[in-house]
């Protein structure tokens, strides 16, 4: 009798087994539409606004672009071995902004890949934007120090010094502030138009590993490595002293991000899971657990599907239970849907760039 229920034990703990992975085949995507085949990995990519090309760039120091259509490269730009940190289409896609580790920024031209403007910094770049009509860029570097550049005639329009080292920075919604901050908390808010310079920090003691303000700078996200993401009001330069809302995750927050209308948050976490919330109040509304860390995490333009990457998946979220992943050969690095959200672009450590048909 005991080894008849032993026998039945081992049934049905193979049955699962074999029930899960059937499941996990069943939800594995095909193979890729095309792959990008690099020498090493691929830190960024992007499609340009017409979706014909797609830009690269490499830990090798090599800028790329190619063809949206068959996967041919058409241009790339050396940047002499340095790993490259950033690249961005600039001016619909007529020149490409690139950075690297040693603190080089370029602007090439799209056409013969030509340089058009450079600029050395000090320390590696952390921070790479573009304003909205892409005739300056603001960049900051590790090293407690940052700029506008103008992208027209090469020149340092403002330069901002700080004492901490910075780990992240970006321009506000309405371009009129430079923000930085620095994993101990310190919070740089430069004001454009006169230079004035403010300090700030959250009320929250952990490391701080990043901060997103709202469209009118009156809330501010922060989340910190203790697994809290907090929700403080905020004059644009300050932040206040009281929480209005947040989430704890089980392990260091890797990232938050506000839907279209601010009503929502998502975070995602070394906890393994994205986690949408409301702003109002913390309320859980979603939680879409993975096998690893959550790296990256993005909805669909309808803010009705939810992309996100862990360890050598992309995961594309119909609902939580309703999913689909697509494999990498080593860590997924980021990934982006196409206008229309028919494809998705993922980039990783395997050297690949690929796009997927939906």
């Amino acid at each position: 009798m005991v080894m008849r229920v032993n026998s039945m034990i081992r049934l049905l703990t193979l049955t699962m087994v074999a029930l899960l992975l059937l499941a996990q085949v069943a939800a594995q995507a095909p193979e890729a539409a095309f792959v990008l085949e690099h020498d090493s990995g691929v830190v960024t990519a992007a499609w340009n606004s017409a979706e014909t090309e797609i830009l690269t760039a490499s830990e090798r120091g090599f800028v790329r672009v190619w063809s949206a259509n068959n996967g041919e490269t058409t241009l790339t730009i050396d940047h002499d071995g340095s790993p490259v940190t950033h690249a961005l289409w600039v001016k619909d896609g007529a020149a490409i902004l690139s950075a690297d580790e040693s603190g080089l920024i370029l602007l090439s031209e799209r056409a013969d890949g030509a340089e058009a403007q450079r600029w050395q910094l000090d320390g590696t770049p952390v921070a790479l934007e573009l304003n909205d009509e892409a005739t300056q860029a603001l960049v900051f570097t590790d090293v407690a120090g940052g700029a506008i550049l103008s992208l027209g005639d090469g020149g340092r329009i403002v330069e901002f010094d700080a004492s901490a080292k910075i780990s992240g920075a970006a321009l506000s919604a309405d371009e009129t502030r430079a923000r930085a901050w620095s994993e101990d908390g310190t919070v740089y808010s430069f004001q454009l138009a006169s230079g004035e310079a403010f300090e700030a920090r959250p009320p929250h003691r952990d490391m701080l590993l990043g901060l997103l303000w709202n469209a009118d700078d009156t809330r501010v996200l922060a989340w910190f490595t203790d697994g809290l993401v907090n929700l403080y009001e905020s004059d644009g330069a300050s932040i206040g002293r009281g929480r209005i809302s947040g989430v704890r995750h089980n392990s260091f927050v890797q990232q938050a991000i506000w839907s279209a209308d601010e009503s929502l948050v998502m975070s995602w976490a070394g906890d393994d899971t994205v986690h949408i919330w409301s702003a109002d109040d913390g309320r859980s509304r979603h939680v879409y657990r993975h096998e690893d860390w959550v790296i990256g995490a993005r909805w669909d333009l309808a803010e009705e599907r939810v992309l996100s990457w862990s360890h050598i998946y992309v995961y594309l979220w119909e609902s939580e239970s309703d999913w689909v992943r697509f494999r990498h050969r080593n860590l997924v690095r980021g990934a982006i849907w196409n206008s229309d959200a028919t494809q998705i672009l993922s980039w990783s450590w395997d050297g690949t760039a690929r796009v997927w048909d939906l």
